[in-house]
C-alpha cells in the first residue's frame, strides 16, 4: 500500500487501484512512478496471473496534474522520462490486462486504460480528449491506442471537438468492451479478472501475442501460426489437464507450464 495507489492481490490477480480521489486522480511524477512499479510487479511475479486497474473516488485518472505545471516545461521530458514507460509496459504485459474505468478518463488515464486489454466501464464513465482546450495534443498512447479500436473519423471527431463520451457510448462505439452500472462495476470487472487467471496461461499468453502480430500477417502466415501453437500448446502440461477435465465433466485447474 502507498498514499497513492492501493495494491491488491487475490485469486492470482494484481489489483492496482489510483488512490488520490481528490485530485480525480490526476498523476504527480510519484504517483506514476509507483503505478509504473506497480506494473513491473504484475509482469515480473508468477503468482500474478492476470492485472486489473480501477481508482478510488469518482474518477478514473483526469490525467497528470497540471497544478504545478509550467508553460515553458520539457514537455516531451515529462512523457518520456515518466509517462510513455507505464503506458508502454502496460501494452507489452504478456498477461491478461483489464481497466475498469469508473468516472473520467482523460490524458494519462484514457492512454492507462485503453493500453489494457479488455475495458470496463461504468455508466457514469466518460472518456475525453480534452486537449483542444490547451493548446495541446492527444498523448500517452492515444493516436495509436484509440485507432485500435475506433476510425480514424471517430477519433478525430473525439480529438477536435474535446466532447466527452459517456460508458455507454463507448461501449456501443467500441471504446469501451463491457458497459455496467455503477455499482456493478467492481464486482464484474473482479469477476472476469478472476477468469483470466484461472484460465490456461500460456495459452491466454500466446493467443494475445498472435492476435497483436495478425495486423501485419496474411491469411496462410495466421493459419501457419495458429497450427504451430496448438502443437506447441498440446504439449503442456495444461492441455493435459483440460482434456482430462472434458472427459471427466469437471471444471479445469490450470496451472502456470
Amino acid at each position: 500500500m502507498s498514499s497513492l495507489i492501493l495494491l491488491n492481490i487475490y485469486d492470482g490477480v494484481l489489483e492496482i487501484r489510483l488512490d488520490r480521489p481528490s485530485k480525480l486522480n490526476a498523476v504527480t511524477p510519484e504517483m506514476t512512478a509507483e503505478i509504473g512499479a506497480a506494473v513491473e510487479q504484475a509482469t515480473q511475479s508468477e503468482a500474478v496471473r492476470c492485472m486489473m486497474i480501477t481508482a478510488a473516488g469518482r474518477a478514473f485518472c483526469a490525467g497528470r496534474d497540471l497544478a504545478g505545471s509550467q508553460a515553458n516545461e520539457d514537455a516531451r521530458a515529462i512523457l518520456v522520462e515518466q509517462m510513455n514507460p507505464v503506458i508502454a509496459n502496460i501494452y507489452d504485459c504478456p498477461k491478461p490486462t483489464i481497466a475498469a474505468v469508473n468516472g473520467a478518463a482523460m490524458g494519462f488515464g484514457l492512454g492507462l486504460a485503453l493500453a489494457c486489454d479488455v475495458v470496463f466501464a461504468s455508466e457514469s464513465a466518460h472518456f475525453a480528449i480534452p486537449f483542444a482546450h490547451l493548446g495541446a495534443a492527444l498523448d500517452s498512447g492515444g493516436h495509436f491506442l484509440l485507432l485500435q479500436r475506433l476510425p480514424l473519423g471517430r477519433v478525430l471527431q473525439m480529438v477536435y471537438s474535446a466532447e466527452a463520451v459517456d460508458g455507454r457510448a463507448a461501449a456501443a462505439m467500441g471504446l469501451a468492451d463491457h458497459c455496467c452500472p455503477d455499482v456493478e462495476l467492481e464486482t464484474q470487472s473482479r469477476n472476469f479478472a478472476r477468469v483470466c487467471s484461472d484460465g490456461p496461461a500460456t495459452a491466454l499468453r500466446r493467443q494475445k501475442a498472435l492476435c497483436r502480430a495478425v495486423r501485419n500477417m496474411s491469411l496462410a502466415q495466421v493459419l501457419e501460426a495458429e497450427a504451430s501453437l496448438q502443437g506447441d500448446l498440446a504439449r503442456t502440461n495444461d492441455y493435459r489437464e483440460g482434456v482430462s477435465a472434458f472427459q471427466a465433466r469437471r471444471k479445469p485447474v490450470f496451472r502456470a507450464t
